[in-house]
């Protein structure tokens, strides 16, 4: 059998080679050369390998900056299907872009199976590689097929190795199962073309039809969120099937119809409805059901049976890409809860010492600033005598005190173990006293209505108000807290 020689880098061949088995593609052969990325003196055996490649027998997968394509043969239009990345047809180039923007290293099964040889000719030694990745990397990102074994345990030991952290991201091959089986009826459409049989008529629908998949995927993975998938499918089905009617029923969906409802309880992925010139579909990944696509009114109802097939198809890459949504949305959460986590204190949700320290150089020029220093006042005899939980209870407190006090546009913090602060912007002298009556107000309230003693607030306070247009926050906070002790010693005098 005529095969299609397809030439893959090394760093992607489990992902290709996984896709071809599942498939059960017998038309292809896979070539694996070099990654030329970090083995820039194996380009001579590289161009030796590449030499073989022959026009309309053999194809090039590669990225657009692949040092590969400038040593394809000369007078030779070899194919290439470049992508913008290395990992473009492992998941959507927005999702890539997201994750580089961010300082990640992208990993693949086949570079991380081979980390210690990747490193090794790179001519890192343990001390260099850490320097290098540190320097230039804020995580790993492992995309995960799941195809390999021992992949968790070998990014974390390579993570150990330079030190820094790594996440695994879990994708699917459709985009490169679909791309191979495209490749694959095109092959067998060209080795077939002379013969005029309705095998290849088949043959030549078949190569169309996952050719204009393949557009379509492309476009739908663009979008980043859910409601612009399911919007761009529609776009889809209105445009290019002629379809008069298009709804998305979710779980979440209202007064779902019966027939949706009847389709949601059975294995069937899919509805036909000739009478009504209709076909409702699942679009799901991985065994969860993100929801259902019911399309009718198409202009041509005589071939709905066409439509549906084709809509199948799509069906199974909107659920790749809610999928890929999923993930994407999981890292933005992870990511928002880390940045809220380094500015805020976890125990009182009030800003903390990290986020204060960032703008202790701002200027005030700008606003009549003023600085409050609170100190809770025998907050270590209450943990010593009663424990660190009671102790807890006297910070939560003061902490409400502290949101009731103050504006939303104010800053609120806990520096310390018994320290706050707050900084108020547009403020003055007027404001300053309303706030230490208001502070002063909802102490006593608080221990009027309780029953432990222990637990009863005593705070002292410093404020000060900027007087000079080149003070500083810290030059301000230096004064408040200044105050705040003199407050302390002066209860200390009055006892």
């Amino acid at each position: 059998m005529k095969k299609l020689q397809v030439f893959i880098c090394e760093n992607f061949y489990p992902e290709y080679q996984n896709a071809l088995e599942r498939e059960r593609i017998e038309d292809i052969e896979l070539h694996v050369f070099p990654s030329l990325c970090d083995q820039k003196g194996r380009k001579t055996e590289v161009k030796e390998m590449l030499g073989i490649a022959h026009k309309n027998k053999s194809t090039v997968i590669c990225s657009k900056s692949c040092d590969a394509l400038k040593l394809l043969p000369e007078g030779q239009s070899v194919r290439t299907i470049a992508g913008n990345h290395c990992f473009s047809h492992l998941t959507c180039d927005e999702f890539l872009n997201y994750l580089t923007s961010k300082g990640s290293y992208i990993i693949s099964s086949g570079w991380l199976k081979k980390w210690k040889h990747h490193l090794e000719v790179m001519g890192f030694d343990k001390e260099t590689a850490r320097r290098f990745f540190q320097e230039s990397n804020k995580q790993l990102v492992f995309l995960d097929a799941e195809i390999e074994e021992n992949t968790e345990e070998l990014i974390k030991e390579f993570s150990s190795y330079v030190g820094v952290p790594y996440l695994i991201v879990p994708i699917e091959l459709e985009r490169i199962r679909l791309l191979l089986k495209s490749m694959a009826y095109e092959w067998r459409l060209h080795n077939q073309e002379q013969e005029h049989s309705i095998a290849v008529n088949e043959l030549r629908n078949q190569c169309a039809e996952h050719a204009a998949v393949f557009d379509m995927l492309g476009k739908i993975s663009t979008y980043a969120t859910k409601r612009d998938v399911i919007g761009k499918i529609k776009e889809l089905f209105l445009m290019v099937f002629g379809a008069q009617n298009f709804n998305f029923w979710s779980d979440q969906s209202d007064l779902l119809p019966n027939e949706i409802k009847e389709l949601q309880t059975k294995e069937e992925n899919y509805l036909l409805l000739r009478e009504e010139n209709r076909f409702c579909i699942k679009i799901t990944w991985d065994g969860i059901l993100y929801g259902v696509i019911d399309v009718s009114g198409f202009l041509f109802p005589q071939y709905i049976e066409k439509y549906l097939n084709l809509a199948v198809e799509i069906s199974k890459f909107g659920g790749l890409v809610l999928h890929n949504n999923e993930q994407y949305e999981k890292i933005l959460k992870s990511e928002e809860e880390q940045k809220y986590l380094s500015t805020h204190d976890s125990m009182t949700g009030l800003y903390n010492r990290t986020y204060i320290n960032r703008i202790l150089d701002d200027s005030t020029k700008d606003s009549k600033i003023c600085v409050f220093m609170f100190d809770i006042d025998k907050l270590k005899y209450v943990n010593d005598t009663y424990g660190h939980a009671e102790g807890d209870k006297l910070i939560k407190s003061f902490a409400e005190i502290m949101k009731n006090s103050f504006r939303e546009t104010d800053i609120s913090a806990r520096i310390g173990g018994d320290e706050f602060m707050a900084i108020l912007y547009d403020a003055n002298e007027e404001m300053a006293q309303s706030i230490k009556k208001r502070v002063a107000d909802l102490i006593r309230l608080n221990n009027e209505n309780l029953t432990a003693k222990h637990l009863e607030l005593n705070v002292s306070a410093g404020c000060a108000i900027m007087e000079n247009e080149n003070d500083t926050i810290e030059v301000l906070m230096n004064k408040a807290d200044e105050q705040m002790y003199a407050d302390k010693a002066h209860k200390r005098k009055i006892v």
